[in-house]
């Protein structure tokens, strides 16, 4: 996969491209000089799929409020 800017990928293709470089690292052929590239775009990979994550279950909680206000209203 072709390196993407962090902010414009999506969780699906930081995911991806976290498999690919775990892929690259358990690799024989796995260089020590890459070891660092890795895992410094692993992490920056993980910070994008934990702030959608998060961002995800706040919108869930908002909409499930909304329907528990809804529900108690009614």
């Amino acid at each position: 996969m072709e390196t993407q800017e962090i902010s414009k990928l999506t969780y699906t293709q930081a995911i991806t491209e976290l498999e690919e470089i775990v892929k690259k690292m358990q690799s024989p052929d796995c260089s020590i000089d890459n070891l660092s590239q890795y895992t410094a775009r692993s992490l920056e990979l993980l910070k994008v799929c934990k702030a959608k994550l998060t961002a995800t279950d706040e919108e869930l909680r908002k909409v499930l409020d909304e329907m528990s206000d809804d529900k108690g209203g009614a």
